[in-house]
């Protein structure tokens, strides 16, 4: 939004709260696909680290299950705490924003696997380490693709 003189306004008070907002929810969602993950890793090779980057595909599988479950939780939390029914522009019914959150959440969940996908292949970083550079890294594109196509809002306006 455009002021007389020509510059951009600044952050209003409420985006920048919604992205703090946005963050906790996804930061918890985060922590609860972790826990799957760190469970499933210790339940299927009994230590914290996995083999190597043959092992790529059960890890593909435990990171589909641990990342549906955290970005669900992360959803309930946001439609409670983030965007309530008075912020969102959109009439959609809850069960079609969840579908659409999973979505938005789908470009940033593969953000977070190639990279740690990646970091296992070059490093041998544990994916449990390398899912956290991977969420740190896809957090403002789930925010502004979550914003703008499950609840109709610009991500840095009021």
């Amino acid at each position: 939004m455009l002021t007389t003189e020509g510059s951009r306004k600044p952050l209003g008070r409420f985006a920048f709260l919604r992205a703090v907002k946005f963050a906790f929810a996804t930061g918890l969602g985060f922590l609860i696909a972790e826990a799957v993950l760190i469970l499933g890793v210790i339940a299927l090779y009994h230590t914290w680290t996995v083999p190597g980057f043959s092992e790529s595909p059960t890890v593909l599988g435990l990171d589909a299950l641990a990342l549906g479950v955290g970005s669900t939780a992360a959803f309930l939390v946001n439609e409670r705490v983030t965007v309530t029914k008075k912020d969102s522009r959109t009439s959609a019914s809850w069960p079609v924003r969840w579908v659409k959150y999973q979505l938005a959440k789908l470009l940033g969940n593969i953000l977070i696997v190639v990279i740690q996908l990646a970091l296992l292949a070059a490093v041998s970083l544990s994916p449990i380490y390398g899912s956290i550079v991977g969420a740190i890294r896809s957090y403002p594109v789930t925010y502004a693709v979550s914003m703008v196509f499950v609840w109709r809002l610009h991500p840095l306006r009021e």
